[in-house]
């Protein structure tokens, strides 16, 4: 366990608690059966384990129908799973959108550099002109139409060829 999971009171230990929780629940339910993660990857259509182990270890929350998948390999009611995903999915969200608590203010006021004057909106542009793209260039879109017309060329040239090949293998 990290060093803010051993801070049980801070809004980051929470989060991270919550991951772990999820994830401890499903290793305690694949152990109990007895599943290595190779097994229970098999079990679930996966050719690798390291997902599991990211799971179980509360670096990853598992997709809804990944969780159903665990839920009837491990012959658990429907639904059963789900409050522990979204608690872990609120705390995750809360964690990455919260803004960290502002520090004490210093006992005297740090020198500020000159503030720059506020930057206006760019204008509206309008679609298929050019617009200037940070770190230099302009930049302009291409056209829907032709990039309809080039994706059809290469679909006949594609087709023709195939058909071509096909005439030649027939003989």
């Amino acid at each position: 366990m990290s060093d803010k999971a051993a801070r049980p009171d801070s809004e980051a230990a929470r989060a991270e608690l919550a991951g772990e929780e999820f994830g401890t629940a499903l290793r305690r339910l694949r152990l109990e059966r007895g599943l290595s993660m190779r097994a229970l990857a098999q079990r679930l259509g996966y050719s690798a384990h390291s997902v599991f182990s990211d799971i179980e270890a509360g670096r990853r929350i598992p997709s809804e129908s990944l969780t159903g998948s665990y839920e009837e390999c491990f012959g658990l009611p429907p639904g059963t799973l789900l409050p522990l995903r979204r608690r872990a999915l609120a705390d995750r969200a809360r964690r990455l959108t919260d803004r960290p608590a502002v520090a004490a203010a210093p006992s005297a006021p740090a020198p500020s550099a000159p503030s720059a004057p506020p930057v206006a909106p760019a204008p509206p542009v309008a679609p298929g002109t050019a617009r200037a793209v940070p770190g230099g260039g302009p930049h302009r879109p291409p056209a829907p139409d032709s990039v309809l017309d080039a994706a059809a060329r290469l679909a006949v040239a594609v087709l023709s060829r195939t058909r071509v090949v096909v005439d030649r293998w027939r003989g």
